[in-house]
């Protein structure tokens, strides 16, 4: 491999599939030899085999540098780790308890279980405003949708993060929050004025870069107030005369994804990869296959060849992305992530109207909508911790009726006539994302109808909230991880009296207490 390949390949952070040494291809990654590398659910979950493999990946690559070794690990739905790791509860939970310090200590926390699997780096936290309702991969993985709170928590994690010895970052450069689009599968398009975005979703990174965040992620978004022409992620005006010029942000630009279909189906991912390191990126991120990984290498290299790419700028990129691979703070003292995560979960549950309680001796019946609601985002994990088994525990009477989170028809009738014929029970639905599915907010007025005290349960979003406009009792979890609806079961049952705020405006109707 020549010098200038060589120079190319260390802005590359790279996925790869392998949970074990033995799976992963150690001798690809070897000869390729990445500035960093991405895990993910296909690597593993578990603490102590992702630092085998880590180690094992680390070792091949070899060189004077360790590689990044980057991570989504957010919290809530969006959680590489699982086994021997916190069970964090997501970001808007955590808004949701309006505790700046217990946001860095939640990022301390998650600093905590990276590091003993071998990461320098997580891909958070997530400073995008929670401004669009329908959006498929933002929801409770922001803080909320007001930009200077958001700022102050994403400020805090990137503190707690940083302080137990791993490189927060940014996401995702200028705002996702705007837009009802996935970039996953789609470019999507942010309308707002310039100065709009200054005031609302720019005013987030800026607390989070004076907060000294190491990295930032850029976003696969247009935003034609800053850029007419190209998306953010390959935009000059957006990631150098803004992030860099204007922001003063001096750590290493990462981009997201570009094996992404908002930039794969468009300009390809080879090609952006030059693109975007012309466009000021220092580190470019192909998440999945190594063939594209090396395309995107030979396309850096073509681009200094042809002038497209300044030999200088290749070279500021590099040197940006080797001192974050120097970066080696000591080691912090052990945290308790149990005990935050479960202070979090407790926090953050908001009763919106009424009350949580149960009656102790009165049988209870869970309405539970359930099916995979994540975006492109999601990964593996869509099972859901049982609040009727967490009833259970505590000494309540409880049954589970699981209904799809797009009921058809027969569906609803059916299980208007099973909540008639229970009799006097206590009833509680849990919705998810109700306010993207019909069929479920049809049933739930089924519900209300047979059942007018029944408690309802937004478990994901607080949009839902707006869905449950006649019920007179609903409640927020921001989440259905276990240690979310065990810290609800423990409202229900009265071991603490819930204190949680809506961390989102919501329409008028929904007469949400904020």
């Amino acid at each position: 491999m020549s010098e200038l390949a060589q120079l190319a390949a260390r802005v590359l952070c790279v996925g790869f599939n392998g949970a074990t040494p033995g799976e992963a291809p150690l001798a690809e990654l070897a000869a390729l030899q990445p500035g960093g590398i991405v895990l993910f659910a296909r690597n593993g979950t578990e603490v102590a085999a992702t630092r085998t493999l880590v180690d094992a990946v680390c070792d091949a690559i070899g060189g004077p540098l360790r590689p990044l070794v980057a991570i989504d690990q957010e919290g809530g739905r969006v959680a590489r780790l699982r086994g021997g790791a916190t069970q964090m509860p997501s970001m808007m939970a955590l808004g949701a308890t309006g505790d700046v310090e217990l946001a860095q200590r939640a990022g301390s926390a998650l600093a905590h279980d990276l590091r003993s699997a071998g990461c320098t780096l997580d891909f958070a936290p997530v400073a995008d405003l929670a401004l669009e309702p329908r959006s498929p991969v933002v929801g409770t993985r922001a803080f909320g949708d007001d930009p200077a709170q958001v700022g102050r928590f994403a400020a805090a994690v990137t503190t707690g993060l940083q302080a137990g010895g791993i490189a927060a970052t940014l996401k995702h450069f200028p705002g996702h929050g705007a837009t009802d689009v996935d970039s996953h599968v789609a470019l999507p398009v942010v309308p707002a004025a310039a100065a709009t975005l200054r005031a609302r979703d720019l005013l987030v990174f800026a607390a989070g870069i004076a907060a000294g965040a190491r990295a930032v992620m850029s976003g696969h978004v247009m935003v034609p107030a800053l850029d007419s022409e190209n998306p953010a992620t390959l935009s000059f005006a957006i990631l150098t005369t803004l992030l860099r010029g204007e922001y003063g942000f001096t750590g290493v630009c990462f981009t997201d994804c570009l094996e992404m279909d908002a930039i794969a189906r468009g300009v390809g991912t080879a090609k952006a990869a030059a693109g975007a390191l012309a466009a000021g990126a220092d580190c470019v991120v192909v998440s999945h296959h190594l063939d594209i990984a090396r395309a995107a290498r030979d396309a850096i290299v073509a681009g200094v060849v042809s002038g497209e790419i300044p030999l200088a700028r290749l070279e500021e990129a590099a040197a940006r992305v080797d001192a974050l691979r120097a970066w080696r703070p000591e080691a912090p003292a052990l945290v308790e992530g149990d005990v935050v995560a479960r202070e979090i979960a407790r926090r953050a549950v908001t009763v919106v109207r009424g009350s949580v309680r149960l009656e102790p001796e009165k049988a209870v019946t869970v309405v539970s909508f359930e099916g995979a609601t994540g975006g492109g985002v999601q990964g593996h994990h869509v099972d859901y911790a049982s609040l009727n088994l967490a009833l259970r525990t505590r000494r309540y009477r409880s049954e589970l009726f699981r209904v799809p989170l797009e009921p058809d028809a027969r569906a609803i009738a059916h299980l208007g006539e099973l909540i008639r014929a229970q009799g006097p029970r206590q009833v509680v639905c849990v919705l998810r994302r109700a306010l993207l599915h019909a069929g479920q907010r049809e049933a739930l007025e089924v519900l209300l109808d047979a059942a007018p005290e029944t408690l309802v349960v937004c478990a994901r979003e607080p949009f839902d909230v707006q869905c449950a406009a006649r019920a007179r009792r609903v409640a927020c979890t921001y989440g259905d991880e276990e240690v979310s609806i065990e810290a609800l079961a423990d409202a229900m049952a009265g071991r603490f009296e819930p204190s949680g705020t809506l961390p989102v405006r919501l329409a008028a109707s929904a007469s949400a207490t904020r």
